[in-house]
């Protein structure tokens, strides 16, 4: 079978989120099909976003200048520019490539549609109605067209049917793994490291993950919470137990290996986010042994098992509620060390890049 391989993302940027899956995909595919490998960014609409940008200024209701007509236009002119007797296209997300127009089968992979996107990361009120409408509806036929369309979570994939009114019979959850080597056995012994990652301090819920942290050392002043990612200023570097451990990139040896130490050393992830879809450190982390605190939301309980590999949070925002589950792994080790078998076995056993290929594999070859 010969593929083609569509996407926005060079395979030189494989450091972990979007960029990770992208890489993985493409690697195990090429693996089972004979894949070319088609890179389409074209540039902004810059006229489009300059508008936007005034029109935010003077608060009044904008465009989505980023997928403006005009540059999806651009994007199905340059796909329509592709070469080779294909027997299906595969694309790595959705809103960019809904100008195209395959004359073969086509697969996508996403974490969720551009509907479940704008309501997360966006505020839906700073844009015309009527724009969004217009990119919803041509998602949802570019999507229902497809031959088969693969998702990261079910929750991602129900919440899709629903904003879209699609039945998603071609719809296929297929999960998704951590991009990080998977160790041979969890090297834990000793230590009450709980980590926060994220390349968004305060979004992903920094503020409460410190004020949680501060309230739990005034009982327990042998804890320390480390910070990996965006940096999260002075003052809070500078409160006693917390540690900013940088920013690291996984494309790079150095510090691929530097955040593998930090996993081993780990105690606890904390991740009390209110803007996400699915989460790749939990089953990053998890691979090590490691349990995890997160918000009950999105598709983070497809990979965290409550009460079985960590803990969920029903209020995310509440710190008194972070800091008593964090009291719990500390006063109930033998709890703990049950809770760290179990979220390598799940992790390894479900969610890692050898199965979710596998899956997407074996939804191409029965089509």
């Amino acid at each position: 079978m010969r593929l083609a391989y569509i996407t926005n993302t060079s395979l030189k940027e494989s450091s972990g989120g979007g960029s990770g899956v992208n890489f993985a995909t493409y690697n195990y595919l090429k693996d089972s099909f004979d894949t070319d490998y088609y890179l389409i960014n074209p540039k902004p609409d810059v006229m489009s976003k300059i508008k936007s940008g005034l029109r935010k200024k003077l608060h009044l209701k904008r465009d989505y200048h980023h997928f403006s007509k005009l540059r999806l236009t651009d994007v199905g002119n340059q796909f329509e520019d592709i070469e080779g007797e294909f027997d299906a296209y595969f694309f790595h997300g959705f809103t960019q490539w809904i100008s195209t127009l395959p004359n073969k089968p086509y697969y996508c992979f996403n974490d969720a549609c551009f509907a479940t996107y704008v309501e997360i990361y966006n505020d839906k009120n700073e844009f015309k109605e009527t724009d969004l409408n217009r990119i919803f509806k041509k998602e949802a036929n570019w999507l229902n067209n497809a031959e088969k369309v693969f998702f990261r979570s079910e929750w991602a994939l129900n919440e899709t049917k629903k904003a879209y009114n699609l039945n998603g019979n071609n719809f296929l959850n297929v999960g998704v793994g951590g991009f990080i080597d998977i160790p041979k056995e969890d090297k834990y012994t000793k230590g009450f490291n709980f980590l926060f990652i994220s390349r968004e301090f305060i979004p992903k819920g920094g503020r409460v993950v410190v004020e949680a942290f501060q309230a739990l050392k005034k009982s327990y002043d042998f804890i320390n919470l480390w910070i990996v990612g965006e940096d999260p200023g002075e003052k809070i570097k500078e409160i006693d137990g917390v540690e900013y451990l940088g920013f690291f990139n996984k494309a790079k040896k150095k510090d691929k290996k530097d955040l593998i130490k930090i996993f081993e050393n780990t105690f606890a992830l904390i991740h009390p986010t209110l803007k996400d879809t699915n989460t790749l450190v939990i089953n990053e982390l998890s691979y090590f042994g490691c349990v995890s605190i997160a918000s009950d939301r999105f598709a983070i309980p497809e990979y965290l098992l409550d009460g079985h590999t960590g803990y969920l949070l029903k209020e995310p925002r509440d710190p008194s509620e972070l800091k008593f589950w964090m009291e719990q792994l500390i006063i109930n080790p033998e709890k703990y060390q049950s809770m760290r078998v179990n979220a390598r076995s799940n992790a390894i056993q479900n969610n890692t890049w050898a199965i979710v290929g596998a899956r997407i594999i074996k939804a191409i070859n029965k089509h």
